[in-house]
Order: structure tokens, then sequence, then C-alpha cells
């Protein structure tokens, strides 16, 4: 049986045939007050972009979406899924090994909601040495881990989890390897832990403010998220990738004028408390 063009470029390269398993705990970028929400239907696109050389100086960019629906199959239907169409310029797609040899290489694949599930997006790119950027946002089901879901992407290349808390990641195109991602999905069932209390900042510099707070007395409170709110903005954003280990944090770049702090407890499966109550420091005259 002859092989098709495309179902030579959607079998992922040999060398990356090995998905790590190690799954990374992820909270929210911004913080949510609302509760959380264990979804049957979301969905979670990437935009893939990378510059090729053109006298007008060209980008090309793609848009894969995985997600889940009620009315979905784990395998291919026309209803949901859609065939991944690239070039040699750019090509990004989900390789699904159990779909039929023509659909293997989807722009978008939904699943049945039952979890954990995992895709396997790859990225392909003829441009040598150009900076290729994945953006995102996540879907309301990933605000929150005490009840709702975890989403976690693993480089494979470098072995390492993708902030998915940043607004995008990007890393040097080579044209001979193909870029190998996995995005792992999984539900969390926790009980939130007690707030921190009494949050307060014993000193302040130019441009930078000390934080302490009463730490919360739970075995399974592994550290702390701090949040920031900037000067005129309207929401909080986390200022910790990882929790912070003790009840204190010293917050260095702050801008001048009003910034506002809130605290939340962590467990070490990644569940959140209830925010502190919020301070605010003034910085500068």
């Amino acid at each position: 049986m002859k092989t098709t063009a495309r179902q030579r470029r959607a079998a992922p390269p040999a060398r990356l045939s090995v998905v790590l398993s190690v799954l990374f705990a992820l909270t929210p970028s911004a913080l949510s007050l609302a509760p959380d929400v264990l979804a049957a239907d979301w969905q979670w696109s990437v935009n893939i972009s990378v510059p090729y050389a053109s006298a007008e100086g060209g980008k090309a960019s793609q848009m894969v979406t995985a997600g889940a629906r009620l009315t979905a199959l784990d395998q291919f239907d026309n209803t949901w899924d859609t065939v991944a169409v690239g070039s040699t310029i750019l090509s990004s797609y989900f390789y699904h090994p159990e779909y039929a040899p023509a659909d293997q290489s989807l722009a978008r694949d939904f699943r049945f909601d039952g979890y954990p599930k995992q895709w396997d997006l790859f990225v392909a790119s003829d441009q040598d040495g150009q900076p290729v950027t994945l953006t995102w946002n996540l879907p309301p089901t990933a605000m929150g881990s005490c009840l709702g879901l975890t989403f976690n992407l693993t480089d494979a290349a470098t072995q390492a989890p993708v902030d998915l808390t940043q607004p995008a990641y990007l890393y040097t195109n080579s044209a001979a390897a193909t870029r190998h991602f996995v995005l792992s999905v999984a539900e969390v069932f926790d009980t939130p832990p007690q707030a921190p209390v009494n949050l307060f900042s014993p000193r302040t510099g130019t441009t930078s403010v000390l934080l302490a707070w009463g730490g919360v007395n739970d075995p399974s409170v592994t550290g702390y998220h701090v949040y920031r709110k900037d000067p005129g903005a309207a929401e909080y954003h986390r200022l910790t990738v990882t929790p912070a280990p003790a009840a204190k944090y010293l917050d260095n770049g702050v801008n001048p004028g009003v910034n506002s702090y809130l605290v939340t407890a962590v467990t070490s499966a990644g569940c959140e408390s209830s925010p502190s109550n919020a301070l605010t420091v003034t910085i500068g005259p």
C-alpha cells in the first residue's frame, strides 16, 4: 500500500516517540475568586507562529485546538475534529495514533470528557534558526485546581514543563527536527486549605516591597502564591511561579504608585485557598 505525503508528515520522529509522563501542577495566572467548575465541555487553543524570509518580512501562523465534549469521540469524528493543513514554512498538528492513517494529524482534536487525557503536539518548520512562538488562553476550567481540570504542557526536547501562567513560550527552530509537546489534562478534587491571615509589609523600598503573613498550620500546605495588582490595573497577576516555601516574600521591581497584594496557601496537589486580606502599598511620593 502506498504512503501519502500527509501520512509521512504526520508520523512523529522515532527519537521523540518516548512521551514524558511527569505532570506539573497548574494554578491561575490571574486570580479568580469564583468557585471552581468542572465543566464537561472545554477547548484550549494554541497559536503557533514563525517569521520567514520575504521581501515584506512575513510571518506564518497556525492555530491548533484541543478539547473535550460530551458528544465527541476519542476516535476521529467529522463533527468536532479537523485535519491539519500545513506547509514547509510551518506545520503544526496533534498526532493521534488511534485514528485512521489519513486522519492522524489534526488541527482540532476533541475527545470525550473522560480523564486523564493526553495530546501530542508536533511543530515543524524549514525556517532554521528562527524563533517559534506559542501563545494561548487557558479555558475557565483551568482557573483553579481544587475542583476542576489541570493543564500541563511539557516540551519533550528540553524535558521541561512549559509555564502556562506566562502568556507565551519561545524556542529557536531547527529545520532538521520536529518539536514535540505533550499536553496532559486531568481532574482534580481537593479540599482547599485555610487562607493566610494578617498580610502586611514590614519594609518597603524605592522599588521593592517585603511581604509577610500568618502561615497556615496544615501539613498538606507546601507553600504560598503571591499576587499583585499593579497601579491602574484591573486584575491581580501571580508573581510566584512555584509556591513560596515560607510566609514571607520580597517583591523586587515594583512600579511607583498604589500596588495591591493578596496571598493564597497551596497544597501539594496544587489546590489554592481563598485569598488573604488585601494589602495596599504605595511606592514613591
